[in-house]
């Protein structure tokens, strides 16, 4: 892809989280049938517990599997588009002007945490309770060693290839980083623009660049250990490592006919061998046998219109997809229920 049409999804991603709507989030329980607001990020620690964060700077948190959300007064006025479950006390959740958020009793309280930042962070991961990383615009990177209590920079390495034509332009240090995920304590990696692909072997101090097997913008990225991994991206971009990111190969991915779809995140559950990648415009693959394979799945004509953003699986098959106006899915292996009738 052309670095104007970059840059031009640059400036649709990152201004659309900077100016969404926000206000005072209120202690109060909205059923998932009546969600209207866009959900950006999900984690789940059983069935029936969740988290998801998205417009109006709200934090909802369900215990009945996504049928009510409670919204939990976040302190801020400001969206958050990525939370991540530590376990269902510890949770951290990042967005706008270099917020990141923590909770360390499920979410009864929440408090903002100083990151030194004021661009936006589009993605947060901890490996623990006490080691994590947060990136997003303009080749941010923070992390922490002691729960978010101080944060230390990061950088892109200088080397970093990008396309010819967008390296003439663009410096590696200003890409934008949309996704960043813990293997372990020490092995992490984060995916950009034009197919940035960055790993780090020592939590997270140091960066190195992989060759990517994509030019495009890479939205998501998952590993279930230190060897394999999957990322996901713009044009309907899947691919796949089984050495650590040594070498990544694209997956082919069946696409409807006529559309240049995009993925924006994946995860694959190593105990039930069940993947998921979501999309925009109703794009939805499964995987069956832990990632190597990847089927499209049919989803209603009403569904067609709608982009899912965040997902969560557990380790029996079964989890959660969010996305555009509350749109909530519950996942059970390769099947899927939307939580509303209207979307």
């Amino acid at each position: 892809m052309k670095k104007n049409a970059h840059t031009a999804l640059r400036v649709a991603v990152v201004l659309a989280l900077a100016m969404a709507p926000a206000a005072h989030a209120t202690n109060s329980t909205v059923e998932a049938s009546k969600l209207r607001q866009n959900l950006y990020s999900t984690c789940f620690v059983t069935e029936d517990e969740g988290w998801a964060v998205g417009d109006l700077g709200r934090i909802f948190h369900t215990i009945n599997g996504g049928l009510e959300w409670e919204i939990q007064t976040s302190g801020t006025k400001r969206p958050f588009v990525s939370i991540n479950c530590i376990d269902k006390n510890n949770i951290y959740a990042a967005g706008q002007a270099g917020q990141v958020s923590k909770t360390t009793d499920g979410g009864k309280t929440w408090k903002a945490l100083t990151t030194g930042l004021d661009r936006q962070l589009l993605s947060v991961n901890f490996a623990d309770v006490n080691r994590g990383i947060a990136v997003g615009d303009y080749g941010k990177m923070i992390r922490t060693d002691d729960g978010g209590a101080s944060w230390s920079p990061a950088s892109v390495p200088p080397d970093t290839k990008l396309p010819e034509d967008v390296a003439e332009v663009v410096e590696p240090g200003d890409v934008v980083l949309y996704s960043a995920d813990f293997a372990d304590r020490d092995h992490v990696w984060v995916v950009g623009e034009f197919g940035v692909v960055l790993a780090s072997g020592d939590g997270g101090q140091t960066f190195h660049s992989q060759n990517s097997a994509a030019e495009t913008t890479l939205f998501g990225v998952h590993f279930i250990d230190n060897q394999h991994g999957w990322a996901v991206g713009m044009e309907a971009t899947l691919m796949a490592t089984s050495d650590g990111g040594e070498t990544w190969t694209k997956v082919p991915v069946d696409t409807p006919k006529g559309f240049s779809l995009a993925l924006y995140e994946v995860n694959v559950n190593k105990d039930s061998q069940v993947g998921w990648a979501i999309g925009n415009n109703g794009f939805l693959l499964n995987s069956m046998d832990g990632g190597q394979t990847w089927k499209r799945v049919q989803v209603p004509v009403q569904l067609g219109s709608s982009w899912f953003r965040g997902l969560s699986l557990l380790p029996d098959g079964r989890g959660f997809a969010v996305g555009a106006n509350g749109l909530v899915l519950s996942m059970n292996k390769d099947t899927f229920k939307p939580l509303k009738e209207r979307f």
